[in-house]
C-alpha cells in the first residue's frame, strides 16, 4: 500500500485531511479549532510531498519523515493530523480499532470532561458571574453526567480580562481590540489586591454552591506571573479544586517555564496542570523529570498524535503525574481519536476534554459512532476498524466549499 495523495478540505470549522492510498484504504482526522489561523492548505501540500509513496501502516517510518520539520502551531497541528490519519488507515487495513494498536485497551469506558464555554442548552449561555457558571455546573451534570468540569477564570475569562484595567485587578493587563489570547504571556501583569481577592472569591462561590457533586478545574490563563500564581494556589487549597491550569503559560505560549511551574507546585496542595501547546515528547522531559507539574494535558493534534500521547501519559506515570488530556476542539474525528489512545493509558488517565461537535450537523454525515456512546460524562469505546468514523459521502458533499469539491473523488 502507498499513499497517492493528501487532501485537504475546510468542513465547517475545521480543516480535514483526507490520506489517499492507492488501495482505496483512506484515512481521515481534523485539525483542531482551525478557526484561529490562516489557510493551512499550503502547510499540507509541504508535508505531502514528504509522504506520496510510502507505506501508511508504517507509521513510524512515515513520522520520522516529518516530525523533525514539525513545530509549535501551526506546523505541529498539521503534522499531528497526518499522524492520526495514518492510525486511521492502519487499523482498517489491519481489521482493528486502533487501540488494538496501541497495546489494547485496559478500559470499556473513558471519562471526559467538559469545558465551560457558552451554549444555548445552559441556564446561563454567556454567564458572567461565578454564581451563573456554578448553575451552569450542576446544569452540565444534570443533562450529561459530567462528573468533571473546566471553567475559565483570570486571564482565561475574557470577563476578567476585559474588566482588568477598569477594575484595577491587575496593573498593566493590556486586551486588544479585538480581544484575543494569542499574546506574548497572555495579557497580564501583577495581580492588585482586589484583582487577586476577586479571583479567590470566584472559586471559593463556585465550590460552595456546587460542592463535591461534580469535580471543577479551572483554567487560569496564560498570563499570571508565578508569584500572583502560587497565592493564588495557596489560597484555594480548602476546596480541593481538580486542578489550576495554566496559571503562567499556555495557550498560544510556545515554552513552559517548567522551573516556574515547580516552585508553585512544590509548595501548595493545589494540583497544577500545563501542557496543551506543547509539540512533541521531548519538550515534556523537563516538566516530567522535574515533576513540575501534578498534571500534563497534551492536546494529540498539537503535540504530534495520538502515539506521542500515548509515549506521554507512560511517561508521565512513572513519575506520578496524572494525564488529561486537551481536547480537539469541533471535531467528532478528533474525539474518536482520543477515545482510541485513552482507552490504552494506563491509571495516571484521569479524563480527556470533550469535543463537541461544532456544527451539530457534523453528526449527520458521519457513521461508526454509537447512539449510546456518550452517557454518565464517559464516552464507549467502541470496536469499528482504524478511528471508528467515516462519512457520510452523499451527505458530507454538500458541505464542501466550491474549491474542495474534488476531496472525496
Amino acid at each position: 500500500m502507498k499513499i497517492i495523495d493528501i487532501k485537504s478540505a475546510l468542513i465547517g470549522y475545521n480543516l480535514t485531511l483526507r490520506v489517499v492510498t492507492d488501495k482505496g484504504v483512506d484515512g481521515y482526522a481534523q485539525v483542531e479549532e482551525n478557526r484561529s489561523f490562516l489557510n493551512l492548505k499550503p502547510v499540507v501540500e509541504f508535508y505531502k510531498n514528504m509522504l506520496i509513496g510510502c507505506d501508511p501502516t508504517d507509521v513510524e517510518s512515515c513520522m520520522r519523515r516529518i516530525r523533525r520539520v514539525g513545530a509549535f502551531k501551526p506546523w505541529g497541528k498539521v503534522v499531528s493530523t497526518i499522524e492520526m490519519a495514518l492510525w486511521d488507515i492502519a487499523g482498517k487495513e489491519a481489521g482493528v480499532p486502533v487501540y488494538k494498536l496501541l497495546g489494547g485497551k485496559v478500559r470499556d469506558k473513558v471519562r471526559v470532561y467538559c469545558s465551560m464555554y457558552a451554549t444555548d442548552k445552559l441556564p446561563y449561555p454567556k454567564a458572567a458571574t461565578p454564581e451563573e457558571r456554578a448553575e451552569n455546573i450542576l446544569a452540565l451534570n444534570e443533562m450529561a453526567g459530567f462528573t468533571i468540569v473546566k471553567s475559565p477564570v483570570a486571564f482565561h475569562n475574557m470577563d476578567f480580562a476585559r474588566q482588568a484595567d477598569e477594575l484595577g485587578f491587575a496593573y498593566d493587563s493590556y486586551l486588544p481590540d479585538p480581544p484575543a489570547r494569542h499574546m506574548d504571556n497572555a495579557n497580564g501583569s501583577m495581580l492588585t489586591e482586589k484583582g487577586l481577592n476577586y479571583l479567590i472569591n470566584y472559586v471559593a462561590t463556585i465550590k460552595e454552591r456546587v460542592g463535591d457533586k461534580v469535580g471543577i478545574a479551572f483554567d487560569c490563563g496564560p498570563g499570571l506571573y508565578p508569584n500572583d500564581a502560587y497565592k493564588f494556589a495557596k489560597a484555594v487549597e480548602p476546596y480541593n479544586v481538580m486542578w489550576l491550569e495554566d496559571l503562567i503559560t499556555g495557550d498560544y505560549t510556545p515554552y513552559n517555564m517548567a522551573k516556574s511551574y515547580r516552585d508553585i507546585t512544590i509548595h501548595t496542595t493545589t494540583n497544577i496542570h500545563t501542557g496543551e501547546q506543547i509539540y512533541l515528547r521531548q519538550n515534556y522531559k523537563e516538566l516530567i523529570e522535574t515533576e513540575a507539574v501534578n498534571v500534563v494535558g497534551p492536546d494529540p493534534a498539537d503535540v504530534g498524535g495520538i502515539a506521542e500521547l500515548k509515549w506521554i501519559a507512560e511517561y508521565a506515570n512513572l513519575h506520578g503525574i496524572h494525564m488529561a488530556p486537551h481536547g480537539i476542539f469541533d471535531g467528532v474525528f478528533g474525539m474518536a481519536a482520543l477515545m482510541q489512545v485513552t482507552a490504552t493509558m494506563p491509571n495516571n488517565f484521569i479524563a480527556f476534554e470533550f469535543p463537541e461537535a461544532h456544527p451539530a450537523w457534523w453528526y449527520d454525515i458521519v457513521d461508526g459512532i454509537p447512539n449510546d456512546y456518550f452517557k454518565d460524562g464517559h464516552v464507549k469505546v467502541w470496536d469499528k476498524p482504524g478511528i471508528g468514523v467515516e462519512f457520510i459521502i452523499p451527505k458530507a458533499e454538500k458541505y464542501l466549499l466550491p474549491e474542495d469539491k474534488d476531496f472525496f473523488l
